[in-house]
């Protein structure tokens, strides 16, 4: 192998490392809407070059996840009010493939940890730590997508995620109701799971991203 391409692949696994750092402070708020990515200022704190730093953004900003404009540089995505209902729209349609995908194949290992989760949100609702329910709502919600062995939904779950906590979609602070009942709703998602209706999953799961489950539910049949 040559100097030259060793480098080459140096560089590219740097790259993706800063790409997934980035994103992750992205999506847990670290870096908020807006703020600036300055190239140089992120390779000195990184102690890198600034190629595998522009390389990532370059990657992040065709994901959606940052923008760049002429004679600015690079900043964390803002949405508009458009972009943030385009976000649900895409949220409702995704996990409600999810979940008619994982209805009736739910692994125990898979139950186990949505289970777990399910508690813990129980347990950080009595203590209102509503940073964790709220990372617990979103790990929830990212175990399902994952569950249904598909492996372009988490990648599109990855793109409108940020968004979603931009505008606090999950695990919303003003949320004036009783957070162990949110908690509930999320037993609901995971018994529907564990049947073998995909419609009622899918319906289920839509219903609870597009925030209709306590309005009427106008496609069930009448018994």
């Amino acid at each position: 192998m040559t100097e030259m391409t060793t480098r080459g692949l140096a560089r590219g696994l740097l790259s993706d490392q800063i790409y997934d750092l980035v994103k992750s402070m992205i999506k847990d708020s670290t870096l908020a809407p807006g703020q600036q990515l300055v190239e140089s200022q992120l390779a000195r704190e990184w102690k890198v070059s600034q190629a595998p730093v522009r390389d990532a953004l370059k990657r992040l900003a065709h994901e959606g996840l940052v923008t760049h404009e002429r004679n600015r540089g690079n900043f964390v995505a803002e949405y508009t009010e458009d972009e943030v209902h385009q976000a649900r729209v895409a949220r409702t349609a995704l996990e409600s493939l999810a979940g008619r995908l994982v209805c009736g194949n739910l692994s125990e290992e898979m139950r186990s940890r949505l289970d777990n989760t399910i508690e813990k949100m129980h347990a950080a609702a009595t203590e209102r730590n509503l940073s964790t329910f709220r990372e617990l709502d979103f790990a929830f919600h990212r175990t399902v997508i994952e569950a249904s062995g598909n492996p372009y939904l988490p990648r599109m779950w990855d793109i409108i995620e940020p968004s979603l906590r931009a505008t606090h979609a999950l695990g919303d602070p003003e949320y004036p109701g009783d957070w162990h009942e949110v908690a509930d709703w999320h037993w609901s998602l995971l018994q529907v799971l564990q049947a073998d209706d995909e419609d009622a999953a899918a319906n289920l799961f839509a219903r609870h991203a597009a925030g209709t489950l306590l309005e009427p539910d106008e496609t069930a049949q009448p018994r």
